[in-house]
């Protein structure tokens, strides 16, 4: 048998690994698509139940509420991957073309510091939560969980930020304009 017939395998922790860039490319979306959906699945089967029925599940709108929370810090972390939050350019604009990279380096830099402040208020909070041993009401689920949503979602979002600062520092060496 030919040994030189079977490719080479790569290293697990490659950065061209196939299963880092799939988790990459997609883990908000996935995340935010099964978020989503089990709410609305939720929330319709509460209707369904109310109304038609005549009973009222007692978990479900605060399992729907948690969902909630968790895609709202999910998705800052999309917006960020994809470029989407609100930005102010008026002066950026105006701004020479080779400064602007720059000045967009600076703003990441201002968002992962309020990122930092966010997760470690965040933990800080959840810590406590968890220590202090509170439950949800209907589910009975640690409450630490829903708590802990701020600090994970910002936690994406400074490795999203970092991947958006490694770009523009490539930019800024090949010299390419934005």
């Amino acid at each position: 048998m030919d040994v030189g017939a079977f490719p080479a395998r790569r290293p697990f922790f490659d950065q061209e690994n196939h299963m880092f860039k799939i988790i990459d490319k997609n883990l908000e979306e996935v995340l935010l698509v099964l978020l989503l959906t089990l709410m609305s699945v939720l929330i319709g089967v509460q209707i369904v139940m109310r109304y038609v029925v005549g009973e009222s599940l007692t978990w479900s709108e605060e399992l729907a509420r948690y969902c909630f929370i968790w895609a709202t810090y999910i998705g800052v972390s999309y917006a960020v991957k994809v470029g989407a939050h609100i930005r102010v350019d008026a002066v950026t604009d105006m701004l020479p073309v080779s400064t602007r990279r720059y000045v967009n380096l600076f703003s990441y830099f201002m968002f992962i510091v309020f990122a930092a402040l966010v997760m470690k208020e965040g933990y800080a909070l959840t810590a406590k939560i968890f220590s202090f041993g509170q439950e949800s009401s209907s589910l009975g689920l640690p409450m630490g969980y829903v708590y802990m949503a701020p600090t994970v979602g910002f936690g994406l979002v400074v490795f999203r930020i970092l991947q958006k600062m490694v770009e523009e520092v490539k930019m800024i060496r090949k010299g390419e304009p934005t």
